[in-house]
């Protein structure tokens, strides 16, 4: 348990969550592929629902960071918690995002929506701050019963640096979604019945952008181009926001993804790839449970 307090009585629909989550992360923690098996026992659960999901939005950021960004930390009905693991402190870092996996005990699971509820985070709420530009906005979404809550803040990080909003159940609202990520983001290894371990995505969006290349040089940088080994990147996928945004983007799975991910994973935020007679940046996004698509 990763809190030392007693839980309070739950109500009904914590309850049935609960149920189902628990014999969902009992039925994780002794399979070699947890996903092959939708049912464990008498009730039916689908693994990969996502119970609970941080995301940012927003803020004075380039396209590409828009496009690529991943959750801060996403929870699936069988307990497993994605989250982005340590970040190699050099310049250029890796392309690839460095996704990592562990998995809940039941009880671990059970804490987590019981905090939200005590937080008051179980109805749909927006907090604003007028006074803070460019920031990102913080989206907190929990799935219970197939019923999804959202709570929203803008500029939750600056906006504590900033002080009160002079509204005080926005600035309750606000610092109770805080806590929430503080305990989300900081669950204790007692709270899991597993190490860290790398992600393993079956699909990958990737963005496909012109390259910009320094007038006189052949590319960018110093680095050579890597060729890509799949389909022109200009003709492949779709253009995204209209073509507005100069980026297209395709889903690569099954042996595309294997023949592109090893270049990938060896690529870091200034490669680039030559397709056809044009370079190309790319931006990889890997998809979680959840999402697909472009």
């Amino acid at each position: 348990m990763f809190r030392a307090v007693l839980r309070l009585a739950r109500p009904a629909v914590l309850l049935m969550t609960a149920a189902v989550v628990a014999t969902a992360c009992v039925g994780a923690a002794g399979a070699t592929n947890p996903s092959s098996d939708p049912t464990i026992g008498p009730t039916q659960v689908d693994r990969d629902e996502v119970v609970i999901r941080v995301d940012w939005d927003g803020g004075f950021v380039p396209p590409s960071v828009q496009l690529g960004r991943l959750p801060l930390v996403l929870v699936t009905a069988d307990g497993r918690v994605i989250s982005q693991g340590p970040q190699l402190a050099i310049y250029p870092g890796p392309l690839m995002p460095n996704l990592q996996v562990r998995t809940l005990a039941p009880e671990g699971l059970r804490d987590l929506l019981d905090l939200a509820q005590e937080q008051g985070l179980l109805e749909d709420a927006h907090y604003d701050l007028p006074t803070i530009a460019d920031a990102t906005t913080t989206i907190l979404s929990i799935t219970i019963d197939g019923r999804t809550t959202r709570v929203s803040a803008y500029a939750l990080a600056e906006g504590l640096e900033a002080g009160s909003s002079t509204d005080a159940e926005a600035d309750a609202g606000r610092a109770a979604l805080r806590d929430y990520l503080d305990a989300l983001t900081a669950i204790p290894d007692s709270a899991f019945v597993d190490e860290s371990s790398p992600y393993a995505f079956t699909s990958l969006r990737l963005f496909a952008s012109p390259a910009v290349v320094v007038p006189g040089s052949e590319f960018p940088g110093e680095q050579p181009p890597i060729d890509w080994p799949l389909r022109e990147l200009g003709a492949a996928g779709d253009e995204v926001g209209n073509g507005q945004l100069g980026f297209r983007c395709q889903v690569l799975t099954g042996d595309d993804l294997s023949a592109a991910l090893p270049l990938l994973a060896d690529a870091n935020q200034l490669s680039v790839f030559r397709s056809g007679d044009e370079l190309w940046t790319l931006v990889p996004r890997p998809l979680l449970p959840g999402e697909e698509g472009c």
